[in-house]
Formats: structure tokens, sequence, C-alpha cells
């Protein structure tokens, strides 16, 4: 009998039990004596990261036979696919398919013909140290069956281990993670360098997945509580918030972890919204998401709109990872072939609709300050290298060079080309000879920038090595008569911290 597409997977419907701790031991025991963590699994599967591991049905060539005990968990955990019961009991530890089942982690396939096999109630992936529950695939036998709309989706995939990589490892206090989902961000805070970290989510049922991926853990010192953005921690400050949060948009909210709201803005609006409440002076939030450039308002103005009152006491970065037109983006997507023709329809009228002239894909960084110093805003185009220690001497490095008292610290740096940049100068024929009329500066790491400039810029930077200050150089400017006599201090020093900004050029 043909099942039908719409009938949702009934193993979807068994959620990962929270037994006692003595249960949760007895199952890691298991993973870690089958060798089921990172390195074993990215060896055996020979990967390079988890985040490229393949299952069987996408045609993964590595693995393909069960020979051992991490086999069978791969098998179950990671493909989704059915383990017969002989062939599990064999190869396992004694006891681990108690201690599976102690933890609703399998479930024995009444369904399939032939002999009685496993599958597993979820997906269970190693990363980050840690071992990761979250709703697994659908069951083999409805292939074609929807994802319930609260699914808790694997945090390993590219562009959440990319957000997991911007989130700084210094100590801090107190760490919100909104729309924690299976709880990844929260965990890792906490089993590395946060104090206490909470994690927020509106649905039971990323709460319950996150709170089980705790206990699997052992980590104590996590708390999920379920509620509608910062409704659940009312009354409590922090000093550092993240979150990853949907930013798809979407006319009606099909799958919670994707959609985010008719403009895909809204759940990050009211993150953003939320900080001067919530976020303690000192602290920053950090996020991964996409957002629109539109006519006549930037991403970074609407967010400081989103500040409101408080908007002069935060300091904000972008990172762009991509920066696309609409065009673009929808042309991709069709090419791709896996939205459908309705919700690509949506977001071609919407863009339209809101004068979109970029997509932005990246970081976002704000930080609360107390000191009475302007509001630092800057965006950068990610390169080769870049980390997130990058980010943090940016944002230091800006807030203390846009700083109208610093001038004469600044004045005194004696600035240097970056290694890595490059000049490139481009002639045309003026009066019969070649002339230099177009000067292109560009440099890929930490930052990706390409910027034209002027020719005296161009030389004036061509000057820079490291031994005149940025006092010497406006004189000698001045002298050369490429800057009229009075150009101020102020504005040459400007120049100088825009290129050292966009890695042109370094300063000491």
């Amino acid at each position: 009998m043909t099942t039908s597409v719409s009938m949702p997977d009934p193993l979807h419907g068994m959620l990962p039990r929270l037994a006692e701790d003595e249960e949760f031991d007895a199952a890691r025991l298991v993973f870690r004596s089958c060798g089921y963590d990172e390195p074993g699994v990215i060896g055996r599967l020979e990967i390079e990261e988890i985040a490229r591991f393949k299952s069987i049905r996408q045609g993964r060539r590595t693995a393909l036979d069960i020979q051992g005990p991490i086999d069978v968990l791969i098998r179950l955990f990671l493909d989704g696919e059915m383990v017969q019961d002989a062939a599990a009991r064999a190869l396992l530890p004694e006891g681990a398919i108690d201690s599976l089942l102690a933890l609703n982690l399998v479930a024995l396939n009444l369904v399939a013909p032939g002999p009685a096999g496993w599958l597993s109630t979820v997906l269970i992936y190693p990363g980050f140290g840690l071992l990761m529950t979250s709703d697994r695939a659908p069951d083999p036998n409805l292939s074609n069956a929807p994802l319930p709309p609260d699914a808790v989706y694997p945090a390993v995939i590219e562009n959440t281990r990319e957000f997991i990589a911007a989130l700084p490892a210094t100590p801090c206090e107190a760490l919100l993670d909104i729309g924690t989902g299976s709880g990844i961000a929260a965990l890792l805070a906490a089993s590395r360098y946060a104090r206490h970290a909470w994690g927020a989510d509106i649905t039971p049922r990323a709460v319950h997945f996150a709170e089980f991926n705790r206990r699997l853990n052992g980590i104590a010192n996590a708390s999920f509580v379920e509620g509608d953005m910062y409704a659940p921690v009312e009354g409590m400050t922090f000093d550092r918030i993240v979150a990853h949060p949907p930013y798809v948009p979407a006319a009606k909210t099909r799958l919670i972890y994707r959609d985010g709201g008719e403009d895909g803005e809204q759940i990050l609006r009211r993150a953003i919204e939320g900080l001067p409440r919530f976020l303690r002076p000192g602290g920053s939030f950090r996020a991964m998401a996409m957002a629109a450039d539109c006519e006549g308002e930037t991403f970074e103005e609407r967010i400081r709109k989103w500040l409101g009152a408080s908007e002069a006491g935060f300091d904000l970065v972008l990172v762009s990872h991509w920066l696309r037109e609409p065009a673009q983006f929808i042309a991709n997507t069709r090419a791709h072939g896996d939205v459908p023709a309705d919700e690509v329809r949506y977001l071609e009228e919407l863009w339209k609709r809101r004068k979109v002239q970029f997509l932005f894909h990246g970081r976002i960084l704000l930080r609360r300050f107390a000191e009475a110093r302007p509001a630092v805003t800057a965006r950068v185009q990610k390169g080769s290298g870049m980390t997130g220690e990058h980010i943090e001497w940016l944002i230091d490095w800006e807030a203390r060079a846009r700083n109208p008292v610093s001038l004469e610290w600044l004045m005194g740096l004696r600035p240097s080309i970056a290694p890595q940049c490059r000049l490139v100068v481009q002639h045309s024929v003026q009066e019969g000879r070649f002339a230099a009329r177009d000067f292109a500066l560009s440099c890929p790491s930490p930052f990706d920038t390409d910027c034209r400039v002027e020719p005296w810029l161009a030389a004036l930077i061509s000057g820079c090595d490291g031994h005149k200050t940025v006092r010497d150089h406006l004189e000698e400017t001045r002298r050369n008569g490429q800057l009229a006599a009075n150009y101020g201090a102020k504005d040459f020093a400007a120049i100088i911290v825009a290129m050292v900004s966009a890695g042109i050029l370094a300063a000491k």
C-alpha cells in the first residue's frame, strides 16, 4: 500500500525521553565506546568535516557496509536508515539497544517487511565536541512526509557552523541565545566560556530537544525556557545575547526555524528592539541574518531605528558574507529548483515593493557602551582568513579612532601599507601619450576591499612606510600642493582611519 505524501512521519511524534541521569550516563557510554564522535565519524566516512556529511540516499560512497559498531550508529542516527536487529545486537556493546531505548532514541520498524529492524527517532550528530540531537529526516517508508512546523533543525549545516564560529570564546557572565533551536549556541557557551547560558525558544519542541541535549552532554550551567523572544527571561539582563533567527520572507509561517515573517526581518527586528532593556552596558549582541538594503535606507540605518531612543549608545558593525541584487538571488533560487514557484513570486513582489537594491547576508555585531563618545557604524566585506578577532579589533579601532578626543593620538600614528594590499593603475592615451587615469586599491584579507582613489591619495598611501607620522604625511601633502593649505587635520585623519579600517593600511 502506498502512503500519502501528506501524512506526517510517526517518528516525529516520538520525542527523546528526559530520563534519569543514570540513563543518560549509560547512553553516553554507548556513543563513547563506539567511537561515535566527530573525529571518529569523519575518519570513518573519509570526509574533512562533519558539515560535509552525505547520507547514503544523497550518494555517499564510503562506509556503505556495516562492519563495526560506529557503522551501526552512523546508519541509524545520520543516515536515518533501518538496521536489522540481529546486526545491531551483534555489533553494538551489550545492553546498548536497551540504553538507547531508555531515552526513546530508537524504535522497532514494524512497517517494513522482513526481519525486525531498528530506526532512529532523532538525528544525532557529533560536532563541536558535543552530541546534538534534532529532528531526523522522514522514515524511509515516508520519504516525502512533511516536516512538522516546529521541526528542530540540525546545527551541522554550514551557515549554522559559520554562526557558531563567529561567536567570541571570551568569558561572559550571562549569555542568552534567542531562538535556541537544538540549543547548540547556549550549550557551547556554557561548556566553554559562559558562567551560565540561557536558551529561549517559542516552540515547546525546541526547548525539549535543547534540554535533552543539555542532559545528554552532562552540562549543568545552562537553562532552557519556553516563550516568545524575551518573554521567558523578563526582568533579567545579559552581557551577551546571540541569535541566528529565521530570515526567509514568508507570507505565512510554514517552518518556524526558517520563516522570518512577511519581510524576513521581523524576528531579527524584535531581537534588536529588546536590546536596550536586556543587554547590559559593555555587553554585545551577535547575530547572523539576511536583510535588505532598500532605496533610501540601508540595513544599518534600519537597525538604528529599531534601537529607538537608545541607538546612540550602541556601536554597530556589519560583516557581509555576500551582497547580491534581488534578481541575482531569484535567478540562483530558480536554478536550484527546490523552492516552489509561488514562494519565488512572493519574493520578487516583496523586494520590488520594498525597492530592495541589495540583499545582505552576514554577521551583525552591536556593542553597548556608556562612555561619552560618538557611536560607531561600519560595514565590511568578509575576506580570506577573517576571524572573530578581526571584527573585535575593528570595532575597538573604530570606537577609539572616530572619537574626536583621539585626534592627537591619530596624528602621531605611523601608518604602513598592508603587505597584502595591491594598487592597480590604468593608463589611457592623453595628447598622444599614456597617462595614469584610474587608481584602484584592493586588499583580500582580512576584509575584502576594493576602492577607487584619487591620484593624490594613491601617492599618499604609496609613501606610508611606517616611519612618517600622519601629521608628517599631512604636511608633505600640503607642501606638494595636493591639498589646500587649510585642509583640516580632522578630515585628513578620517581618511587614514578609513584606510586602516579597510585593511589597506596598518597603523602603530
